[in-house]
């Protein structure tokens, strides 16, 4: 009884199906933004955050102490969330608003007096609002405003301000 293919086309079909898994693993790893962290050799009161592949810049941190990826976006008025997030956050009962955003008008609600983080920067009675699209966090406006943010070379620093 013969085989419809031959061993060598399975075994060659095997390696070339491995080698392909093996390079859309690399390359989808290299597409993920590259978030910069609080580091403890930093200065206090200050983070680095190097521009990712995509041309943003990214930073971890949190709402009201829940974990969050945030991107650094100087257009966005608030810092903005969607509502997955703002589950895992602890947000709810807003004020309902509307969005202006890329995609068009969007309703969601404005929650008030929240602690934001980012990059150990803390800013306390900020607004949130609930609403994005997306799965990334906007660090808008209202937290950049309460510190000193540098941009060149390929690297953005957000420090606090000195009074």
């Amino acid at each position: 009884m013969s085989s419809r293919f031959p061993s060598g086309y399975i075994a060659a079909l095997a390696i070339w199906m491995a080698i392909s898994i093996a390079v859309y693993l690399y390359f989808d790893a290299r597409q993920q933004p590259t978030i910069a962290v609080a580091s403890p050799e930093l200065a206090a009161g200050e983070v680095v955050i190097p521009r990712s592949r995509d041309g943003h810049y990214y930073v971890r941190g949190a709402i009201n102490g829940h974990a969050v990826n945030f991107m650094v976006d100087t257009g966005a008025s608030m810092v903005s969330i969607n509502r997955d997030i703002a589950l895992r956050s602890g947000l709810a009962g807003g004020i309902p608003a509307n969005f202006s955003t890329p995609n068009g008008t969007v309703m969601g609600e404005i929650v008030a007096g929240q602690t934001i983080e980012a990059g150990g920067i803390v800013v306390e009675g900020l607004s949130v609002g609930i609403g994005i699209q997306g799965n990334i966090a906007l660090l808008g406006q209202n937290f950049l405003r309460r510190v000193d943010v540098l941009q060149s070379n390929d690297k953005m620093v957000l420090r606090v301000k000195t009074k």
